[in-house]
């Protein structure tokens, strides 16, 4: 990937995918949201190591709260020193008494179940931790864990202008190294959206370049035969809702296609850049591409262009980091066969 090939990508050009600001544009074209300025405490807090939930509305421990200390801990502590250790702990649990109650009451506005998502990302790598393995929220507990738990939501809070040109004005620091200004929580009204109907649109200096299914580790035999319909469909949400109306030239966005009636809702615009993952597509070929007409939908067509089918998305993000270091390239069943097999061979051979 040739990286000077992409045009500059400036902060004013990521802040203008901050959800805040283009959802007053788009409100009549996209999801009922609620958007919550997050208190500089809370901000705190999400920056803290460790997935731990704060005190509820009543005061109380969160039932999910890991204490620093195990039941199981050595017997040399005495009984008054466990006890005196955990109250230490438990004072040290943060609480955000008034903000909870403002996120109670917008989910109760939205319906009673919601989505969040920070000012430019959803924690979406982290629903495998929820009870019911899904973006599904009825309660501030429910958000706070999935942000915790997210690598994309620390993404947002310590480097979301990391792709950025450095700022060249003599004694300010590269803004590639900062955080935003100011964090908001989104709150979305919760609809069950079918995977195979999210799909991903590429605008290169004004022109739809490109569309591509999201969950590209999946085929779907109903996106081929279709695939000229739903592009159509796509394509005249483009121009009628979004072309000419977004802050960038060159952006990507997301859209949901009701599978009944074919409306097309707008989901969330992302910046044209190496961060953002292009998915069926090659960056290459979207830089280079010319002209006004764009490449159409892409899809995956059958199961053996993919050897993850049938994965969740983000199935990656519940294994450690060094292993899939170690995966080299190969699929889940893949790897988890080749350690089967490097251990009962290690469990056979002779000590050295």
């Amino acid at each position: 990937m040739d990286d000077y090939l992409f045009p500059p990508l400036t902060k004013q050009h990521v802040l203008n995918c901050a959800f805040a600001i283009w959802y007053p544009i788009f409100r009549r074209v996209t999801i009922k949201s609620e958007i919550i300025p997050i208190p500089a405490d809370f901000l705190d807090y999400l920056h803290q190591d460790g997935v731990f939930l704060p005190l509820d509305s009543n005061g109380m421990p969160q039932p999910s709260y890991e204490t620093p200390k195990d039941e199981y801990d050595t017997e040399s502590e005495s009984e008054s020193e466990n006890e005196n250790n955990n109250d230490n702990e438990w004072g040290k649990i943060p609480d955000f008494p008034e903000f909870q109650e403002t996120i109670a009451a917008k989910i109760d506005s939205l319906g009673g179940s919601v989505f969040p998502k920070l000012n430019w990302s959803s924690p979406k790598d982290a629903c495998w931790m929820a009870l019911g393995q899904t973006m599904q929220c009825k309660t501030a507990a429910d958000i706070f864990l999935l942000l915790k738990s997210s690598d994309f939501i620390a993404h947002d809070l310590t480097c979301p202008f990391e792709a950025c040109v450095a700022e060249i004005v003599e004694g300010h620091e590269d803004i590639s190294k900062k955080s935003a200004d100011s964090y908001d929580l989104i709150l979305r009204k919760w609809y069950e959206l079918h995977p195979s109907m999210e799909f991903r649109c590429f605008v290169k200096d004004g022109v739809l370049v490109g569309i591509c299914q999201r969950d590209y580790l999946n085929h779907y035999p109903f996106l081929v035969s279709s695939r000229l319909t739903l592009e159509s469909a796509i394509t005249n949400f483009f121009k009628n809702e979004i072309n000419g109306k977004f802050l960038n030239a060159s952006y990507v966005f997301d859209v949901y296609m009701n599978k009944n009636n074919q409306r097309v809702w707008l989901l969330d615009f992302n910046p044209f850049s190496i961060i953002t993952d292009s998915l069926l597509f090659e960056w290459n070929e979207i830089l280079q591409h010319e002209g006004t007409e764009g490449m159409g939908l892409r899809v995956v067509l059958s199961n053996g262009e993919t050897g993850l089918q049938h994965q969740p998305m983000y199935a990656t993000n519940r294994i450690p980091k060094d292993a899939i270091d170690l995966s080299d390239g190969k699929t889940l069943a893949e790897f988890a066969q080749k350690m089967v097999e490097e251990m009962a061979l290690a469990q056979a051979s002779p000590p050295q």
